[in-house]
């Protein structure tokens, strides 16, 4: 038997069972994570049992915190899973959505910027897996985020979370994107929004962190 290959083992579905969802999302679930994942199920099982989707209940239900199911909403609609624009959630399917977990590659413009920033994160929080490192090139590209401010927001992260997690630094990242930071100087601009960057936005003082930035990416802060 130990030079068999295991077949698997049959399964029986349930009779009955009134939700069905697309095999895509299945494929997909070690992109969006396990949250993401199940947030999508749940809310298509709302959808086709025809209720209304009230976040409050629903994290009660999953047993998260709303902010918790919020950020997997956001996640969601920035892959393409949701469209939330209107008055009402219409749930799609990305036509491509295999596409999401294949490595991208990085411009040569970017190389530089993006090497530094995994090499930072991994200095100060953990080395990213290559989901991780694929969407801190998702937030660079097609999000317009610079490098600076996602290292702020990591140092930010380390200040304010007694668990630092990379779901934890999307959220801010979602944050400041919805209210249009882009840029180093957009967050010295509106210093609020950082515990950290108030100290340098008063005093005008680089910090260590900043420092080193100036000294790796000079052009970036003429």
């Amino acid at each position: 038997m130990s030079g068999r290959k295991s077949k698997g083992v049959l399964l029986r579905g349930v009779e009955g069972m009134p939700v069905q969802v697309p095999v895509e999302i299945l494929e997909c679930q070690a992109d969006l994570g396990p949250t993401a994942t199940l947030v999508w199920i749940n809310i298509v099982a709302l959808s086709q049992l025809g209720r209304p989707l009230q976040i409050n209940a629903l994290a009660d239900q999953m047993g998260l915190e709303k902010r918790e199911v919020s950020q997997a909403l956001a996640m969601l609609a920035d892959r393409g899973w949701i469209n939330d624009e209107g008055l009402e959630i219409q749930l799609t399917v990305p036509a491509h959505p295999e596409s999401a977990a294949t490595v991208e590659v990085v411009p040569n413009g970017e190389t530089d910027a993006y090497e530094w920033l995994v090499s930072y994160i991994s200095a100060r929080v953990t080395v990213p897996n290559p989901d991780e490192k694929r969407k801190l090139l998702h937030w660079m590209q097609n999000k317009n985020l610079s490098h600076e401010v996602i290292a702020v927001a990591v140092e930010e992260m380390c200040a304010s979370a007694a668990h630092q997690s990379f779901a934890y630094l999307e959220g801010i990242l979602r944050n400041w994107h919805g209210i249009g930071v882009r840029t180093y100087n957009d967050l010295l601009e509106n210093p609020y929004l950082a515990k950290v960057l108030g100290p340098i936005a008063s005093s005008k003082e680089q910090n260590p962190a900043e420092q080193r930035w100036r000294e790796v990416f000079p052009d970036e802060f003429d």
